[in-house]
């Protein structure tokens, strides 16, 4: 899938009226057919813990001034956002979907007259989230052009006619909603996060839980399930919050299955864990509890994070520690002796990748056999399930996997087709794929997600679509994933590498600049950040945006899955 497409297809499936003034090329999943879609949670409640007040319109306010006024009025969603479609015409006040979506906009918003009952309000937009909580980011720079209509209604004008979703300025965005980890589960069990955006309300719980029962999102929807049968619902339509305790009593088929209990349980345990309130959990099937006592909710565990730095420095291959270079048992001397220039080995330890001229290497235990001979190859991937990942240049998207058992296949990556990539990555817990693509000038990382076979965890293909979820200025030179919802990429610009963070469905967090980067090393958290220069230097983070050297003579460091 070329880019182009990408493009056709984000703006396809948009409920917001844009006006072709834009080549807005932010996301390649949404979709641009398909079932109609239930819109956001209901929100009549409003009891978010930041509310704003909100006016209805002036008597004889211009066009300009009512367009402006409704946006305003939308940032309060208080008995159905009666306020704010006091601007709309009786006929329109009922058609207007305040639920579709958010617009996240930055900068100014001018507004010209299109005739005398039409306008045309342009907006600088950052992001957009979707009908299911999904933040999907837009390419810096780029504006969209709203179309508003005007009736006349007596006297007044009123709105006839504006984009389905609200409008929101992103200081109100990040002051009223909040993202979260709605976990689902992926082969073996393991848990698969998937980043949703909320209101942050009291009704908070259940909205998640209702984002649990409703399954994954498009992009898991061929990667993870929910431990939750299809049809189960709320007995009482909400989750009940006191003294901590989250109490969800649902109702349905198949829920006396004691597997099916533990993986519901567990879901609910690490997707209400951010709620603020809420330290426990507990599970009710029509008001009887499954557990004996509630249980605490608690983070993915676990942890899915990336491992300690590793690398080859003076020549010997292993782990960095205070001491020096660890070597690691069955895999150092091998990976010395190939003198490669790109390295992966596994959070185990037990599996390398390496890439030399003859090809990428696996490495296991003193084993050691060439899987991917093509030319232009990237820097492979070892993921948690020990299969190695290679991706020719010249050739993205068709991608080798192995393992040290001699099994190996390609995998289909359609959403590469002729792209420029210059890095990927598997994200810790194998669920999820980005690729770092170079843009003539600019980058972007796309994620896509990984198809694995239940029982041994082999993947056997990716999602046929991908979003793009970073874009940054500078050619691109490498990335990372530092957990399972963040990676870091390091573009080019003048002679320095900018590093920036992101994620699906994430803001991106710009971290400063190091003279002539490289590669950069995800590592798990910001802290462990690392960045190699093109003369063996190593930089960590210091401060907010800062970085210090830490280790020379480095050649090589390497990715750890």
């Amino acid at each position: 899938m070329t880019k182009r497409r990408i493009r056709r297809m984000s703006r396809a499936g948009l409920g917001f009226a844009l006006v072709a003034t834009l080549t807005l090329s932010a996301c390649a999943a949404i979709p641009g057919s398909g079932a109609v879609q239930p819109g956001l949670t209901d929100i009549n409640q409003a009891e978010q813990a930041l509310q704003f007040s909100a006016f209805g319109p002036s008597a004889g306010a211009t066009p300009e001034e009512l367009v402006r006024g409704f946006i305003t009025a939308a940032r309060s969603p208080i008995d159905d956002y009666s306020v704010a479609r006091e601007y709309l015409t009786p006929e329109y006040a009922d058609q207007w979907d305040p639920y579709f979506g958010v617009l996240v906009w930055e900068g100014s918003r001018p507004f010209r007259q299109d005739g005398d009952a039409a306008g045309m309000l342009m907006l600088s937009v950052v992001a957009e989230v979707d009908p299911e909580g999904r933040l999907l980011l837009t390419e810096a720079g780029e504006s969209t052009e709203l179309r508003f209509e005007f009736t006349r209604v007596g006297d007044e004008w009123r709105i006839s006619s504006a984009p389905a979703g609200v409008i929101l300025d992103r200081a109100t965005f990040d002051a009223i909603w909040s993202q979260h980890q709605v976990n689902f589960l992926g082969a073996g069990d393991r848990l698969v996060p998937d980043t949703r955006w909320f209101l942050s309300r009291a009704a908070l719980s259940t909205e998640i839980v209702n984002a649990l029962l409703a399954g994954p999102s498009e992009r898991f929807e061929l990667v993870a399930r929910s431990g939750f049968p299809e049809g189960t619902s709320l007995t009482k339509n909400a989750v009940t919050v006191e003294d901590g305790l989250a109490r969800v009593d649902i109702k349905g088929e198949g829920l006396n299955n004691p597997k099916a209990q533990e993986e519901m349980l567990l879901q609910l345990q690490t997707s209400l864990q951010s709620v603020s309130g809420v330290n426990r959990v507990e599970l009710l099937i029509d008001g009887t509890p499954v557990k004996g006592k509630p249980q605490a909710v608690a983070p993915m565990t676990p942890s899915q994070v990336g491992a300690k730095l590793a690398g080859v420095q003076n020549g010997k291959f292993g782990v960095f520690t205070a001491s020096g270079i660890e070597p690691v048992i069955g895999i150092s001397p091998v990976v010395e002796e190939l003198a490669g220039d790109a390295i992966a080995l596994s959070r185990s330890k037990t599996v390398a990748a390496v890439r030399t001229k003859a090809g990428v290497h696996i490495v296991s235990q003193g084993f050691t056999a060439v899987v991917d001979s093509r030319k232009d190859a990237l820097a492979p991937n070892v993921d948690d399930d020990l299969w190695t990942w290679s991706l020719s240049a010249s050739a993205p998207t068709k991608m080798h996997v192995a393992n040290a058992s001699g099994e190996q296949h390609d995998i289909v990556i359609p959403w590469l087709e002729g792209l420029d990539v210059r890095a990927v990555g598997i994200a810790p817990g194998g669920s999820m794929i980005g690729a770092l693509v170079d843009d003539g000038g600019k980058s972007y990382v796309l994620v896509g997600g990984i198809l694995r076979e239940t029982d041994g965890g082999m993947p056997t293909a990716v999602t046929p679509k991908a979003d793009i979820e970073l874009w940054a200025s500078g050619e691109a030179l490498d990335f990372d994933w530092i957990d399972q919802n963040r990676f870091v990429a390091v573009t080019l610009q003048g002679s320095a590498g900018k590093v920036t963070v992101g994620g699906p469905g994430t803001f991106p967090s710009e971290q400063g600049s190091v003279p002539e980067a490289e590669e950069i090393f995800g590592g798990g958290n910001r802290a462990q950040i690392r960045v190699l220069t093109q003369n063996g230097e190593l930089f960590a983070p210091q401060g907010a945006s800062g970085w210090q050297r830490v280790a020379a003579d480095v050649e090589v460091i390497a990715k750890r899955g």
